[in-house]
Order: C-alpha cells, then sequence, then structure tokens
C-alpha cells in the first residue's frame, strides 16, 4: 500500500469493512464477519520495523470493542518498532492518545481525505471528511505526528481541501488513485493535481504513489 512501509499486521479481521466505501479493494474478497485474530498475539513482531496496522479493515470504526484497540496498542508497544494507524473515523483516536505507544511518538496517525466534499453514495457509513479533517487537528494540537492519505483523489476545491489538509499538520500526504475497476469515481484533472502537489510541498513532504504516476 505504501512504499515507506515495512511489514503489515492485521489483528481485527471484518470484510467488508463496517465503512463501506464502494472503492475499497476489499469488497471483492471473501466475508469475513468481525473478529480479533488471538493467534496473531504470538507474533514477535521484532524491532525498527515500520508497520501498518489494519490495511485490510479499519480498526478504528465504530463498531470494534474498545478493549480490543487497547490490547493490540498494549502488545504493539512491547517491540520497539514505529507503527501507522490510519482510519477514516479518526474522532476514535482521542480515546486513547494516553496510551504510552503515542506518548513515545512510536506511531503516526493517519486518516484518509479524499476530497473536501461529500459523496455520501460512495464514502456510505465513513465520517466526513471536514469531520475526519477536525479530529486530526485536535490530535496534531497534542503532539501527534499525523498523515494524510488522498486515495482515491476525487474532484475536489482547491483551497478548501488545501486548508482542510493543512490544519492535520500532517508530516507527509499520500496521493493515490482510484484502482478500482468497479465504480468510476469523480476525479480531479491532471492539473488540478500537481497544483494541490504544488501548494502542499510548501509545508509537508508529499508522497505520490506509482498508481497515481499518471498526474505527474
Amino acid at each position: 500500500m505504501f512504499g515507506f512501509i515495512t511489514h503489515t499486521w492485521n489483528v481485527i479481521r471484518c470484510i467488508p469493512c463496517w465503512h463501506g466505501c464502494l472503492y475499497c479493494y476489499m469488497l471483492v474478497s471473501e466475508y469475513i464477519e468481525l473478529m480479533l485474530a488471538e493467534s496473531e498475539f504470538r507474533c514477535n513482531l521484532g524491532s525498527g520495523k515500520f508497520i501498518f496496522l489494519g490495511s485490510s479493515t479499519d480498526m478504528w470504526a465504530t463498531n470494534v470493542p474498545s478493549e480490543w484497540i487497547q490490547r493490540i496498542l498494549d502488545y504493539c508497544d512491547k517491540f520497539d518498532n514505529h507503527y501507522l494507524f490510519q482510519s477514516k473515523n479518526p474522532d476514535r483516536f482521542l480515546e486513547f492518545l494516553g496510551h504510552p505507544i503515542f506518548q513515545s511518538k512510536k506511531a503516526v496517525l493517519a486518516t484518509t481525505i479524499e476530497t473536501n466534499r461529500w459523496y455520501p453514495d460512495i464514502m456510505n457509513n465513513a465520517p466526513q471528511p471536514c469531520d475526519r479533517a477536525q479530529a486530526m487537528a485536535a490530535i496534531a494540537a497534542r503532539g501527534i505526528p499525523t498523515m494524510v492519505t488522498i486515495e482515491p483523489a476525487m474532484t475536489f476545491d482547491h483551497d478548501k481541501m488545501l486548508e482542510m489538509i493543512l490544519a492535520c499538520n500532517p508530516i507527509q500526504v499520500n496521493i493515490g488513485r482510484n484502482t478500482a475497476d468497479w465504480i468510476q469515481l469523480p476525479e480531479p484533472t491532471r492539473d488540478e493535481v500537481q497544483d494541490l502537489i504544488a501548494d502542499l510541498s510548501n509545508f509537508t513532504t508529499v508522497h505520490v504513489k506509482p498508481n497515481a504516476s499518471v498526474w505527474m
């Protein structure tokens, strides 16, 4: 998913994810009821890695029990790694910011902001992008490293999109394109993406994923 990630670790499993975004690549996978994979707690996570948790489902979705999340954070904190937690429900992060894994800066908290606009027929149960940005701004104000992923990038309003992302104070912004061949999304033009990248680059690192190379 990201070239800078060395490993993924999926302890909470659910297909489809509670958010049900229509472009999600996991929609083509076999149905799996929400579960906690106990066997994963016997995994030696090692050290010196950058591990992405929840790459196959959103472990911070509303239907995930808080005790499951707490247990995962406790386990991750036993190992000397860095972790990426990404959610479309970043308001849930706020419940756990006192955990040692965040206080030690071993983790980066990220959210997806595909656009500043709201497409309810596509995003389904996911919180609106403006709500995600508001939660991330509160997290950044606490000194926690944040990241924003614009994927799949959808048609946006430049100034509002820029303002929304900068409010998150991200150390990095990742940009990717729709790869779901079963749905056509409203995409920005190449010039619109390049203008956004140019403005974002004045404030943070921008990582363009290979699937968005057509815009470069």
